[in-house]
């Protein structure tokens, strides 16, 4: 007899934790590609150069920095979902990240960090380059800066809480 499949949200949770390793490292090989401190000036020399190479080397990192906040924002939601649909949650406004502040989860500094990178990354989407990218440089140190302890005590709660399958 099979087991039944998990739920779709369990199985994107796991789907997104199995991929950030990957998704990390391409962002911070990218930002390697900046000088070891992701130097600012050659990051915004690099996105307003006539070299398509140059700003290939910016567009990496912009593209796993929308990647991974994507990633951390749905982590955030399914999570909430499923605590939900397990009874481990009400259903109550407010950002998910905020929401996961307000269960212990992550820091309400992290959750406010977070939430203004997501900003960042909305504005970018909405806006035109090259005026924005030393934003962009800043919501990636942001976002650097709290993506290990995010994905930590993410793991932390989904497992203490059970709410992903045993394998």
């Amino acid at each position: 007899m099979t087991e039944p499949r998990a739920p779709k949200g369990q199985r994107r949770i796991t789907a997104i934790l199995r991929e950030l390793p990957d998704a990390r490292e391409q962002l911070v090989v990218g930002m390697e590609g900046f000088g070891v401190d992701f130097d600012e000036v050659e990051f915004i020399a690099a996105s307003r150069s006539r070299d398509a190479r140059e700003r290939n080397r910016v567009a990496v990192v912009e593209r796993q920095y929308e990647v991974l906040l994507n990633w951390l924002h749905e982590l955030a939601a399914r999570g909430l979902a499923e605590a939900q649909r397990l009874d481990m949650a009400d259903k109550s406004p407010g950002s998910p990240w905020r929401r996961l502040a307000e269960l212990g989860v992550i820091s309400h500094e992290s959750a406010e960090r977070l939430q203004e990178a997501r900003e960042i990354r909305d504005a970018l989407a909405h806006a035109y380059p090259p005026a924005n990218w030393k934003i962009l440089h800043e919501g990636v140190l942001v976002l650097v800066g709290e993506l290990d302890d995010y994905v930590a005590s993410y793991a932390r709660w989904i497992s203490e809480e059970g709410m992903l399958p045993s394998d």
